[in-house]
């Protein structure tokens, strides 16, 4: 009895996937790159910077920051510095001269929204000369359709964000 019911189990396993069929459909390899990522490369410069209290920002045009982007992408910055890209937002502390302590602190970031990209520092307090703060190298990389939860990227990191999405240099 044990043998027909292990049988007929065996037998309508079989019979069911039988009829299963599985293909795998792959089109046509496309070209490489790096569909609707790309990088954009600018100076922020402090001339520009329109001070208020404890920020200096500058804003900037930037079309390719469409709504898309904006609810389903993302927009990452990085800053040249002693040789290295590096990710913002980035705080620094400025040790006071009479004391080996961090006397304020100086914030690189950026805020974006539709076609709109703005670049400021923000200090911890009204007594710094913002023209003494270093005009900056950036580079924008801005993602539409962000896949992020799929693929494990340091977007920290522009090295990895550069080959990952396989940009220039330029």
């Amino acid at each position: 009895m044990k043998r027909i019911i292990t049988m007929s189990l065996f037998l309508f396993t079989a019979m069911s996937f039988a009829g299963c069929v599985i293909e795998e459909s792959v089109g046509p390899v496309g070209p490489p790159g790096n569909a609707n990522v790309f990088s954009l490369n600018f100076n922020f410069r402090m001339v520009d910077a329109s001070i208020n209290g404890t920020v200096a920002s500058v804003p900037y045009d930037v079309p390719d920051i469409t709504p898309l982007v904006v609810d389903e992408g993302a927009v990452l910055l990085f800053f040249r510095d002693q040789g290295t890209w590096t990710a913002m937002p980035y705080t620094f502390g400025v040790e006071s001269q009479d004391l080996p302590a961090v006397d304020y602190t100086v914030s690189f970031g950026y805020g974006y929204d539709d076609g709109f990209l703005e670049i400021f520092y923000e200090t911890s307090t009204d007594a710094v000369d913002f023209f003494s703060l270093p005009d900056r190298t950036i580079k924008a990389v801005i993602i539409d359709g962000f896949a992020y939860g799929k693929n494990r990227i340091d977007l920290t990191d522009w090295n990895a964000v550069k080959e990952f999405y396989q940009l220039n240099e330029e």
